[in-house]
Formats: C-alpha cells, sequence, structure tokens
C-alpha cells in the first residue's frame, strides 16, 4: 500500500530528525576518541612517533568527513524543506527555532 503524503512526511522527517542526531552523536564520539589519544600519547608516550602521528591524521581525516557529513545532513534538510513547501506538506516557511542558509558549497551557515 503507497504511502500518504502526510505519512510521507512525517516519516522523513523523524527519519531526518534522528539522522542529524546520529551525526552530531558520531563527531563527540570521534572527538572524545581524539581527545582521549592525545592525552595518552602526552601521559604515556609510548609508540612509534611516526605510527603515532600517522595515526593522529587519520584520526583528523575522520572529524573533518563527519563534520562534512553534517554539512550534507543540512542540506538535505533544506532540501526536503523546499520539497515539502512546494507539495503543500508544510506552511512553515523554515524548521522551528532555525533557518538553514545555503548559497554555495563553501557558504552553509545556520542562522
Amino acid at each position: 500500500m503507497p504511502l500518504k503524503k502526510t505519512t510521507a512526511f512525517a516519516r522523513i522527517g523523524r527519519e531526518m530528525s534522528a539522522t542529524e542526531q546520529a551525526v552530531a552523536d558520531a563527531i563527540v564520539a570521534a572527538s572524545a576518541l581524539m581527545h582521549s589519544a592525545a592525552l595518552a600519547h602526552r601521559d604515556v608516550g609510548e609508540g612509534s612517533p611516526v605510527e603515532v602521528q600517522k595515526t593522529f591524521m587519520r584520526l583528523l581525516k575522520l572529524n573533518g568527513g563527519l563534520i562534512e557529513a553534517q554539512g550534507e545532513a543540512l542540506r538535505v534538510h533544506d532540501q526536503l524543506m523546499d520539497i515539502a513547501r512546494e507539495t503543500g506538506a508544510t506552511e512553515q516557511p523554515t524548521c522551528p527555532e532555525k533557518e538553514i542558509i545555503y548559497t554555495g558549497e563553501a557558504d552553509l551557515r545556520v542562522a
């Protein structure tokens, strides 16, 4: 049985929120890992300096990738809101408590 418009948009809204929260949680977890690894390196100081440096570079890349994913999630959210407005699924001009402003790949901000 096909989804009705209101059901589809309610499901998408819940799943979008869950996705945004999951990415935010992943950023927190990866940042905590970086913090713990830095403390261990400073306080324990064992391990090959080259391998430690490689590990930190990979952790930095992991965190950067998650932050990029968060930006993509914001862009998806914005586009879904545009679709919802175009199809009459919502009358809200923006998301509650925040407005997503996207004017180009390098210019994304939440107002």
